[in-house]
């Protein structure tokens, strides 16, 4: 079958042309399901005892994907229409989808539901792109559920209130993510949910994910179009935020409109801005410009009892003893000199995954109680991180890895072992420089020959072959090299030369060192 579809553009040159693209539709696209009678069995990636069959929209994939990345998620469909959106919005979340589609060893199917002639639509008239696409998410859906019939359940996996509902009144079946997680009966993937933002829930319900009550003190992020605005007339300068070592009230962003850095003083300022955002800064008033390291982390750390770094749904962690205008620490007036300003709005967050432990707490009433649990990060520039868990028995001796998912809520990702075992700290620090150090998948291990291995006789006779088992060979590769390229080595000669080694990569064959 084909499809058709027309429109004009207009050319770089100015000429106006007709384009017209070819869409052809198939009937015999295999549903991936093994339970089915209908399509060949050869080609199904899904569990033949399988009594769920899951479909995920967009925002669950783009949300979720550490979710689905436990193996405890599976027989999950991945329509084409969700993996092009994925795709188009987030590459990184696009490639760890694609890696759990290929792997064998997970029950994932890519159903290429934009070439099938019974579940393929075309835009309505007055119909947004993404109004499309859900409704394209529902009409394979429903194909499923009449496709296999009583073989299995097909349900669709939505967080997105009004695509439920439509899904509900056509006659599918439609769950939260956390509904369905929480059917499941375990407790340790509630603590790989990200919770909902600020802005897809009701304010009722932001105030329920509040540990607590607390007054709102952060300033309101500007809109992108005033901050675009702003920028093109020279009132805010855009930078990335480099916040400081030793002292994490104390920051910098460095901007070009003004051949100086900004000098950011307290949580206030920098106006839930974490290390390594691009921000837009507001110039303070000349007679609140500081002298650089006027602020005393002293007189901040004083205070780190009541909450002063934490990271909570509000303000409750800025320094409650900085006056700027004063520019009065310690009764010595600061000096003005140094550009200060403020944090107005975030244009790109750098928010990654943090290494640390939770800090000591009673553990809640009952088995299962949330816990509200401080997550203090190694890198003491990132504030204390406020996590809710069931798991707490499990995680206060324990490293975690925690990824934000907004300025309200965070969860936990992965757990690590004991603290003090040696292993930890190398892989604590392999994470913070942004290094991968999950586990080879078995298509890496398949390239390797099977264990027991050893280095067999033939290879140590060959004389073409340097044993260097006993030297201490190294790496040094350049910033974003992901594997080993060139392998050096140096010693000592008993005359006091040097030796140094350099051996190119050969993967045709194996190093012994």
């Amino acid at each position: 079958m084909l499809q058709s579809k027309s429109f004009v553009r207009k050319t770089k040159q100015g000429k106006v042309v007709k384009v017209v693209r070819e869409h052809y539709l198939r009937d015999d696209i295999y549903c991936g399901a093994s339970i089915c009678k209908v399509c060949d069995s050869s080609t199904a990636r899904l569990s033949p005892s399988a009594s769920t069959i899951l479909i995920l929209d967009t925002n669950v994939v783009l949300n979720q994907i550490d979710l689905l990345e436990n193996p405890a998620i599976d027989d999950v469909v991945v329509l084409s229409v969700v993996l092009e959106e994925v795709k188009n919005k987030n590459i990184s979340v696009y490639n760890r989808l694609r890696t759990l589609c290929s792997n064998s060893m997970r029950k994932f199917f890519v159903f290429s539901n934009e070439y099938h002639k019974d579940t393929y639509v075309k835009q309505m008239a007055g119909e947004s792109p993404n109004d499309r696409n859900d409704r394209a998410i529902r009409v394979a859906t429903q194909w499923y559920q009449s496709h296999l019939g009583a073989a299995a359940r097909v349900l669709l996996i939505t967080n997105d209130r009004e695509n439920k509902r439509k899904a509900t009144e056509e006659g599918i079946s439609a769950e939260t993510v956390e509904s369905y997680v929480k059917a499941l009966g375990q407790p340790g993937l509630l603590d790989l949910l990200v919770q909902p933002a600020p802005e897809d829930v009701g304010m009722e319900e932001v105030e329920d994910l509040r540990p607590s009550k607390r007054k709102v003190i952060y300033s309101e992020h500007k809109p992108m179009s005033e901050i675009t605005s702003g920028l093109h007339r020279g009132i805010y300068h855009q930078g990335k935020l480099r916040v400081n070592r030793y002292n994490p009230f104390e920051a910098y962003v460095g901007s070009e409109s003004i051949g100086d850095e900004i000098i950011i003083y307290g949580r206030g300022n920098m106006n839930r801005a974490f290390d390594g955002d691009v921000v837009a800064v507001e110039l303070l008033p000349q007679d609140q410009w500081q002298e650089e390291k006027s602020l005393s982390i002293a007189d901040e750390e004083d205070e780190e009892e009541e909450d002063v770094h934490l990271v909570p749904s509000s303000a409750d962690d800025a320094p409650r003893n900085t006056d700027l205008a004063q520019g009065s620490v310690g009764g010595t007036k600061a000096v003005l000199c140094r550009p200060s300003g403020r944090v107005v709005g975030i244009i790109k967050r750098n928010w990654h995954s943090y290494c640390g432990s939770l800090e000591p707490m009673p553990m809640p009433a009952g088995n299962g109680g949330i816990a509200h649990a401080l997550f203090v990060s190694k890198d003491r520039r990132i504030p204390k991180i406020r996590i809710q868990t069931r798991q707490l028995g499990n995680l206060l001796d324990k490293r975690i890895i925690v990824a934000v998912d907004s300025w309200i809520v965070y969860h936990d990702i992965l757990l690590m072992n004991l603290i003090h075992i040696t292993y930890v700290d190398v892989a604590v620090v392999l994470i913070e420089n942004d290094i991968n150090s999950r586990p080879f998948s078995l298509q890496v291990l398949a390239c390797l020959p099977p264990l027991p291995w050893s280095v067999s006789s033939e290879d140590l006779a060959n004389p073409c072959r340097l044993d260097l088992r006993h030297v201490c060979v190294f790496s040094v590769d350049p910033p974003g090299c992901k594997d080993i390229d060139d392998a050096l080595h140096c010693t000592t000669l008993p005359n006091g030369n040097f030796e140094v080694g350099v051996r190119i990569l050969q993967p045709v064959n194996w190093h012994f060192c």
